[in-house]
Parts: C-alpha cells; structure tokens; sequence
C-alpha cells in the first residue's frame, strides 16, 4: 500500500486528535515515549514511538496508538489486505505481537480493558468490544459513534437501525427494538416502539415497561411485574401485553420458567428436527420433550398458540418437573370442542389451577391466547408447590 492510500484511509475514519490516549493514564517517560508533528490533528503515519533515548521502534505504518491499563502502550498498523497487527510495546521499549485481526482498536476501557474496536463494511464504519483477550465480546453490529462506552453502559444503534442499551461486558440491558432511546435518569429511559411512547424503569436487575403494564387489566399486573422481574419476560414481549403469543414466543417463557426453577440450563447442542426455525428456546423445548410440531419437521414459530396447545405444552412441562397431579374430573361446557390430543393435558392444568376455563365454563380451547393470560399462566406454575 502506498502513502497515497495511508492518507485515504486515514482522512475517513483513522485520524487522531493529537490526544491519543484512552484514559487517564500516561506512559512514563522512561519507559517510551510517542513523537507528533505540532498540528492539531495528525495522521497517525506519522507517529513515532521511540524509547529513552529517543531511538525509533521499529519501522512501521502505525494505524492506532492507545495505552493499556498495564502502562504498556498499544500500537497496531495496518496492512494492505485490510488487517492490522498488534503489538504491545512494554516499559523496555520491546515489541511483543498480539493479534491480527480486521478489527480496528480505537480505544480501550478504562475500567474493564475491554477494547472498543471498529470495522468498515460498505463504506459504513460499525463498533464492537473485544475482552482484554481478544475474544469477542460484541461482534462490529453497533453503528459508528465516536463517545461509544465512555460509561459503563451504552446506548447503541444496531445495523439493522433498532436502538438497545448494552454494557461494556456484554450484558443486554435494553433489548435492541426500539426506533429511539432517551435516558431519563439512572434508572429510568423513555423509548419509542412502533410510533408509541413507553417509560422504561429499573427494578430490580431489569427494566420494567411501566407504560405498558399500566395498560393491561389490574388482574394481570402484579403476575406481569413478578415475571419481569424474574427474567421471563423480555422488551419484546412486554410491548405486546395484550396481543396474542405466539408458539416461539410461549417456549421461550416456558423455558425460562423451567431453567429459573430447577435451575438446570437446558441444552441446545441437540438435533433438531424443524426446518422453520433454529429459535433457541424452541430448541431447548424439543430437546426437553415438552413440544411437538404441527407436522413432522415444521413447527411454525410465528403462529399463535391456542389455549389447547398452551394446556398440552404446560402438562408436559408439570410432569418434567414431576408436580404431583391430582385426580378430579373437570366438565367444560365446549368439552366437545376439544381436540382428542388435548384432553388429558386439559385436566392436568385445570386439576392443578394453572389454567381454567372462563366465568361461563367454557375452556375455549380453540380461542388464541394472549401474552398477559400467557404470563399470569406460567406465573402459576412458577408458585406451585
């Protein structure tokens, strides 16, 4: 690569105010030491770094230059099939090489030493994070943004345009689904979802979609509060409270529930036999043997579920965990519309209380059901003894 196509590069994206560093800490003199023009802004092939006695290490095009939280210093440079190789220069002025990668290091945490890295695709520029090991933390997803992780946590664009809230070590605190993001306080954002406004709190470990459980029934709210609170319940869901679940959607709460309970993690290095979907929770449902497709190999995740088929996938799950089922015989007024398949689980989940019919005794087992009755269902399993 010539010097012509350095400054290119460099003029886009790889330009470094004449303050390098990432953090607080500065390289001791006596250990090396960086040579800059007297510009405002430079390029970086004209960093030097030189040992104390001002003797230059090594003969390279250096692309970043960034200090550890060891003291060392960090330099990369670039390569011409679009890679960089790092080294670490320690407090010798020797070079030690750490990688070679096609991540870009802009700058490093100054609290955890995770990287903040950069990548160019389409001539867009995307963030991620590297651990202090090089292992990914978040590949490059996030849009470009110069103050990104200043804090401990972030609010990010991802490529596919949705706004989240993300910490530097990788949690997701936020689900990425949102069309904006605005903090309120610590504990407290106002999002926007689909044209609607909703205020986001803490509680807890999670954020509790308060404008939306404001708008469901106060029969439900307290069962909805407990199952966000306990992780069952993510954004995406919370945004729906009132529309209909789907087949995906119910494995993935069940699932939740199940590992939450027993606290055994579920699996998914298992075959998996449906061809409509790789849904982890739908796979961790089949390995566990609590779900079964419409056909064979389809399961089709983005229908609704059925109060029949939410009765058939509860009784598998309450003889999994091995509830004792108690011995009554419930009469629907629709019995005769319930399918064959279904009827024992029917009397499985109506005999324990989890699920029951409506004020006129009917079960309405072909009716779809909705994410809060969803919700406050598994919420009944969850306190059963």
């Amino acid at each position: 690569m010539n010097k012509k196509n350095i400054v290119v590069i460099i003029a886009f994206v790889f330009i470094f105010n004449i303050n390098v560093y990432s953090n607080d800490t500065k390289p001791k003199q006596e250990y090396f030491k960086i040579k800059k023009d007297n510009s405002q802004i430079i390029n970086v092939e004209n960093i030097e770094i030189l040992d104390i006695n001002n003797n230059k290490i090594g003969n390279k095009n250096w692309s970043s230059a960034v200090v550890l939280n060891n003291g060392n210093l960090l330099v990369g440079e670039y390569k011409p099939n679009k890679t960089y190789d790092y080294y670490e220069v320690n407090k010798q002025g020797e070079k030690s090489f750490i990688t070679n990668n096609k991540y870009y290091i802009k700058d490093i945490h100054s609290q955890t030493g995770s990287f903040i890295t950069v990548k160019e695709e389409n001539q867009k520029y995307y963030l991620g994070v590297l651990d202090k090991e090089f292992n990914i933390v978040y590949d490059n997803i996030f849009e470009y943004k110069e103050n990104s992780f200043k804090e401990y946590s972030d609010i990010l664009k991802t490529k596919d345009g949705t706004y989240g809230v993300f910490t530097i070590e990788g949690e997701e605190l936020i689900s990425p689904i949102f069309n904006s993001i605005k903090k309120i306080d610590n504990n407290s954002f106002e999002v926007i979802y689909k044209d609607k406004n909703y205020i986001l709190k803490k509680s807890n470990n999670s954020y509790v979609n308060e404008t939306a459980i404001n708008n469901i029934d106060n029969w439900a709210r307290n069962s909805v509060r407990n199952a966000i609170n306990l992780n069952f319940i993510s954004q995406n869901l919370q945004v729906k409270l009132n529309e209909y679940i789907t087949r995906a959607e119910f494995c993935e709460i069940m699932i939740k529930l199940y590992e939450k309970k027993t606290g055994f993690e579920i699996s998914t290095n298992v075959k998996n036999n449906f061809v409509d979907t790789n849904n982890k929770y739908v796979t961790k449902a089949y390995s566990l043997g609590i779900i079964s497709g419409k056909t064979a190999n389809r399961f089709e995740p983005n229908s609704y579920i059925t109060r029949e088929e939410s009765a058939v996938i509860l009784a598998n799950l309450i003889k999994k965990m091995e509830y004792p089922i108690k011995d009554v015989d419930y009469q629907y007024l629709d019995s005769n519309l319930i399918s064959p398949w279904a009827k024992e689980s029917i009397q499985i989940v109506s005999n324990s209380k989890i699920m029951t019919g409506d004020t006129k005794n009917k079960f309405n087992p072909k009716n779809n059901y909705k994410v809060v009755e969803a919700i406050s269902t598994i919420m009944r399993l969850y306190e059963l003894k």
